[in-house]
């Protein structure tokens, strides 16, 4: 298949150091504070669900309902983990910040399937739902592809006769590169890539050392433009059967890639 061939092109040209389930989307999400309750999933196995505050550190916690549903402080100042140990478990939680702000998360169990990390930003993002920015420049399909909404004039490229396996277009160490979703356009190309450390120790994605000079890509591809990664600091931590700590970081994040094509 011409797409997977294109994808796994791009994938294969990384050089890094010892370097989505549609039913399960555990990729690191970004929410906007609106002072109203925040939904996080947890799970009711060894998943544990990371809820990063927009504080330097957190004074303390109320729990509406505390059977059911551990938490744990990490030695992240502004970060806390949950767990559930019932399957039918939701509940509210009220976090109180250092700015004297107080943050509401509703807690519901999702057995199999808790979140990784959620960030909770407490000013709003620039609006990526209009055609332009704030400044009146056009929005770019960086922008989309975060928001993971099909830019006007692109086509999104059809995944769905692929099994998890087939969309595995790239393995280097303990990282695992699976196809996400392709947008196509006219000149650009944007690519989204779920990155899995499937490792026992924590791994830093070496995005600054990708190879575009390879013929191939060039061929198929073009020139890449845009790179891009979430979480930011770039650093996966160890697949869940590895966890020795509960603080460990998501071992999941996307990797982003804008490319002109070759004209």
């Amino acid at each position: 298949m011409k797409i997977t061939l294109l994808a796994a092109l791009v994938a294969a040209a990384i050089s890094m150091p010892a370097m989505a389930d549609t039913e399960c989307n555990r990729s690191p999400r970004t929410i906007v504070y609106e002072d109203k309750p925040v939904d996080v999933f947890i799970s009711d196995d060894t998943q544990r669900a990371n809820v990063t505050f927009p504080e330097p550190y957190l004074e303390g916690i109320l729990v509406e309902r505390s059977e059911g549903m551990n938490f744990y402080r990490t030695p992240i100042n502004n970060r806390i983990s949950f767990m559930s140990t019932d399957p039918m478990y939701t509940g509210l939680v009220t976090v109180d910040g250092a700015t004297s702000k107080s943050y509401i998360i509703r807690l519901i169990t999702r057995p199999g399937c808790a979140d990784s990390e959620v960030t909770i930003k407490g000013e709003p993002l620039a609006d990526r739902s209009q055609a332009t920015t704030t400044n009146g420049r056009k929005k770019g399909l960086m922008n989309y592809l975060f928001d993971g909404k099909l830019p006007p004039g692109y086509r999104q490229a059809d995944f769905s006769s692929m099994s998890k396996a087939e969309r595995v277009v790239f393995k280097q160490g303990s990282l695992e590169f699976i196809l996400q979703s392709q947008y196509i356009g006219p000149k650009y190309i944007g690519t989204t890539y779920e990155v899995v450390n499937n490792g026992r120790t924590a791994t830093k994605v070496a995005i600054d050392q990708m190879d575009y000079s390879n013929p191939a890509v060039r061929e198929t591809l073009g020139v890449a433009r845009q790179v891009s990664m979430l979480p930011t600091s770039r650093i996966l931590g160890p697949a869940p059967q590895f966890l020795t700590e509960v603080y460990a970081d998501s071992h999941r994040g996307l990797l982003f890639i804008v490319s002109e094509k070759k004209k």
